[in-house]
């Protein structure tokens, strides 16, 4: 219960994201459990971010204990991190695996872009973005 309790205050203070956004719309379409949904694009749209982010990128690398990046890239190291840990997990499936068609894909990115939590994205994208996120994992 302690863990459910602060996992909801943590999503109550971070306002959530794109990678929910998307998340929530390949629950919606093909019944995929959350977390799994988000480990399959989480890569993708912490790529696209970047560029808009890099303190918060620096930020997690420091809670991931990562070693400061010679080249100063902490969106690189953190990225990277988190592709060993969803590989170690084995949880990142291809979203085709998750049984996400490419007749889906333009409905799943106008019900991420839709969606109230993906406003609060560093970068907020258009829907040929999130298009190309979802090919990415596809």
């Amino acid at each position: 219960m302690v863990g459910a309790h602060l996992a909801g205050q943590a999503l109550t203070i971070s306002g959530l994201g794109l990678v929910h956004g998307i998340g929530h719309a390949l629950t919606a379409h093909t019944a995929t459990p959350h977390g799994v949904a988000l480990a399959a694009v989480l890569e993708e749209v912490l790529e696209f971010g970047a560029p808009a982010a890099q303190d918060a990128y620096e930020q997690a690398g420091r809670a991931l204990r990562l070693a400061p990046p010679a080249d100063g890239d902490w969106a690189r190291a953190v990225i990277d991190a988190v592709h060993t840990i969803s590989g170690a997990l084995g949880i990142k499936q291809p979203l085709r695996e998750l049984g996400v068609r490419p007749d889906m894909l333009q409905p799943i990115a106008q019900g991420a872009l839709a969606d109230a939590v993906t406003c609060n994205t560093p970068l907020l994208p258009t829907e040929e973005q999130v298009l190309a996120i979802l090919q990415a994992a596809l």
